[in-house]
């Protein structure tokens, strides 16, 4: 049953208003298409805890993952492929559905119950929604055969030696004067600082004998 899936083996789902009539404004149509699911007037929790409704298949498609956990759990020893027959199998056609599958509704619409309790379905060995190699075989544009390679692609490639390592500095301690230091630090801040105090001793000095002319000392009794 079934034909291969976008993404092969994957049950993709549908959107339906609450008639169950395709949803236009939140689902699209192809050859895809699994099973269909409400996607219309959805009731949902915001993240501040209010209750809001919303459109999109974006809700359709955890609705059927919550159905597929139902059937797991009623189901423990059917693997994927038989999970994924029981889910197709019991859907109910959508208002309308003249195919099943066709490109509006895939096998129709999903019945959680039905999937659940549903006797009679028959087991299935292979993916129901498709394989890998059926898609290959379907969608790849050519078959191409590897290109021998030529003698000049495959030829060791020449590389240049590296230039011989610089030798190794050893680090001198930071405490002590370098070149540079001296040159362009110590000694110029001596031939600034040297004078300075110079001419600051000076001035201080002929400050002093100004003041001493000014105000003589009483000779000592």
């Amino acid at each position: 049953m079934g034909a291969p899936a976008t993404i092969p083996g994957v049950l993709t789902v549908a959107g339906v208003d609450p008639e169950g009539h395709a949803s236009l404004e939140a689902s699209t149509q192809g050859i895809t298409i699994g099973v269909s699911a409400p996607s219309e007037n959805l009731l949902g929790i915001s993240a501040d805890g209010s209750i809001v409704t919303w459109d999109g298949t974006s809700g359709a498609a955890p609705i059927v993952a919550g159905i597929v956990a139902l059937v797991r759990a009623a189901h423990p020893s059917l693997n994927a492929d038989n999970v994924i027959e029981r889910i197709i199998a019991t859907a109910k056609r959508a208002p309308g559905q003249t195919r099943v599958p066709d490109a509006t509704y895939g096998y129709g619409l999903v019945d959680a119950g039905a999937a659940v309790s549903a006797t009679g379905i028959a087991s299935v060995s292979a993916n129901p929604m498709g394989n890998l190699q059926d898609w290959i075989r379907l969608y790849r544009r050519a078959e191409t055969q590897p290109q021998p390679s030529s003698s000049a692609s495959t030829a060791p490639v020449a590389i240049p030696p590296l230039p011989p390592a610089a030798g190794v500095k050893h680090a001198a301690s930071p405490l002590l004067p370098t070149s540079s230091t001296l040159l362009y630090g110590s000694v110029p801040l001596m031939a600034v600082t040297v004078p300075a105090i110079m001419i600051a001793l000076g001035v201080t000095a002929a400050a002093r004998r100004i003041r001493s002319a000014r105000h003589p000392r009483s000779p000592s009794s």
